[in-house]
């Protein structure tokens, strides 16, 4: 069964001076803690963990940098500036930021409304790599000639266009039409982490039904089949982020 967390469920706390926190999925504690049972929510065998950052307005984070681990932001909801590096952007809603490894990177929240976003973080080996972002309105929406449309936000540094991930394989925005579902998928070789943006439906993964709602973060194994269906009226559209 896939594994299935709201971040509404997690505990919020104080992170990067001014943001506020919510782990939705994080990695399974290493083999040698017997001490302890893995929580509901560490259940990731490759990905280095999925979390929703509140930044509060007229506040920026603090100014810092990880090693050996690429991230990517995403911009739920509000608008403000990125600096990585000496390199500042703007960013707003719908953005996908890429943050090398060992880049040092801080947010800033210029607006009075919250500035809310996904942290998605993949180990990888060494520092290095370059600062990407793009919004997914300017990549082109592919059918899956069933009832789902996606669009390919960024892939491994081997693709011309989007091309920088050096631990994951991809991060992707799909929708499903109401009333409708997706084509049926296997996920082969890749751990997954499906984010519902907006809607519901429900999921059907080796034959069995979980609902799935808006802030939903679900964990699927390599080797998942499954697809989803939109029960609703209005378009249910969520993040797919692999790793392989």
């Amino acid at each position: 069964m896939p594994n299935v967390v709201n971040w509404r469920e997690a505990q919020p706390v104080i992170s990067h001076e001014s943001a506020i926190v919510w782990s939705c999925l994080q990695p399974k504690p290493a083999r040698d803690d017997g001490a302890r049972q893995p929580s509901q929510i560490e259940t990731l065998e490759r990905l280095g963990g999925l979390t929703v950052h509140a930044v509060q307005g007229r506040k920026q984070s603090d100014y810092h940098r990880h090693e050996n681990r690429e991230q990517l932001y995403y911009i739920i909801e509000g608008a403000g500036q990125i600096l990585c590096g000496d390199i500042l952007s703007p960013v707003e809603e719908g953005d996908i930021i890429y943050l090398p490894s060992g880049q040092y990177h801080q947010l800033f929240n210029p607006a009075e409304a919250w500035l809310l976003h996904h942290v998605i973080n993949m180990p990888v080996d060494g520092d290095g790599g370059r600062l990407v972002s793009r919004n997914w309105r300017d990549a082109a929406p592919q059918s899956d000639g069933l009832g789902a449309v996606r669009w390919h936000l960024l892939g491994p540094e081997s693709e011309r266009e989007g091309g920088c991930l050096r631990g994951l394989a991809f991060i992707d925005r799909e929708m499903v039409q109401p009333r409708r579902r997706s084509k049926e998928r296997n996920s082969h070789n890749l751990e997954q982490i499906y984010y519902v943006l907006a809607g519901e439906g429900k999921l059907v993964a080796e034959g069995q039904e979980t609902a799935v709602r808006e802030g939903d973060a679900i964990h699927l194994l390599p080797g998942t089949t499954y697809h989803i269906s939109n029960t609703d009226k209005s378009w249910l559209t969520y993040l797919i982020v692999a790793a392989r």
